[in-house]
């Protein structure tokens, strides 16, 4: 058993930053993502919206959802956090932030879309095929030629993990990089990094799989057998699509047996989220043919 809970399992993620005891962690680690954000002010409080008041009506796997944040100068917004691999993956995030903007109107001719800004924190454990070699991905509203900010009401960063390259604390040079360091690691820690600072000191003593109450270590227990069934699939197909690739050699075809069983794995994957240039690579298939096989079992299904 791990001595740390591990972030990337839903259950996880959401203890450790979706809580009232979260708030001096998360706010720490916004200041650090957030620090070089044109004419950004430390961020002084942060206020969860209850789940009954969610426009999502029911929990979503892998989300923090509209955490309320206030800076020293009074400026305000709201963040969504994630840390779910999901179909379109992309497409679903400017969907799903859209709806945090147009849940703010207000019934009326006097509201004058004053609204706060939305911004969308994604942890990727997967490399996106798009962006093969960026670590951080920040997406904004700006005009194409100039590259000036046309808004500042919707903003996307995302994180791709498996790309960060600090290998050990010391080479850790700022806050991110600490917090980045200990997230990415706490599932083979033995000892988290930076606990002769205070902040990190308490954020390990939280953190400690031992430290959770009974209920909340069987709800924790449960995803994360869900989360290692999921990556020893993802395991299997890599090996599996890299062993034929490596018997047969690419301009051979496969058999229909090979081709049935892919497709098997293809659709066991996409039921647990994945996203599909993850599945496409795992398999070793187009992204068309990965959309092509869903595709053709939903029509079966709906048949």
């Amino acid at each position: 058993m791990a001595k740390y809970i591990n972030p990337f399992v839903d259950f996880g993620f959401k203890y450790i930053f979706g809580r009232e005891e979260s708030k001096p962690f998360l706010m720490d680690f916004l200041n650090s993502l957030l620090a070089n954000e044109p004419g950004f002010e430390p961020i002084v409080d942060i206020e969860y919206l209850d789940k009954e008041q969610s426009r999502f009506g029911k929990e979503v796997r892998g989300v923090v959802y509209d955490i309320h944040c206030r800076t020293s100068n009074g400026k305000r917004f709201i963040v969504e956090m994630q840390n779910q691999s999901q179909p379109y993956f992309f497409d679903r995030l400017v969907y799903y932030s859209t709806k945090g903007i147009v849940e703010q109107g207000k019934r009326g001719q006097d509201w004058k879309y004053e609204y706060l800004p939305v911004y969308c924190v994604s942890f990727m454990n997967f490399v996106h095929a798009n962006y093969p070699e960026r670590f951080r991905i920040d997406v904004g509203l700006c005009d194409l030629s100039t590259k000036k900010l046309f808004s500042d009401k919707l903003r996307y960063i995302f994180i791709q993990t498996p790309l960060f390259d600090k290998k050990t604390p010391e080479e850790c040079a700022t806050n991110f990089d600490k917090w980045m360091y200990n997230i990415i690691n706490m599932p083979t820690m033995d000892i988290m990094a930076f606990v002769d600072e205070k902040l990190f000191d308490d954020f390990e003593k939280m953190a400690e799989y031992a430290a959770m109450c009974p209920v909340d270590r069987m709800a924790y227990d449960a995803n994360e057998k869900a989360y290692r069934d999921l990556m020893g699939q993802l395991e299997y197909a890599k090996m599996e699509g890299e062993a034929r690739g490596e018997a047969r050699g690419e301009a051979r075809g496969e058999t229909r047996g090979e081709a049935r069983a892919k497709a098997q794995i293809v659709r066991n994957l996409s039921k647990q989220g994945v996203d599909l240039d993850f599945i496409a690579t795992a398999v070793g298939l187009p992204v068309d043919k990965v959309k092509n096989i869903l595709s053709s079992s939903a029509e079966l299904t709906d048949n």
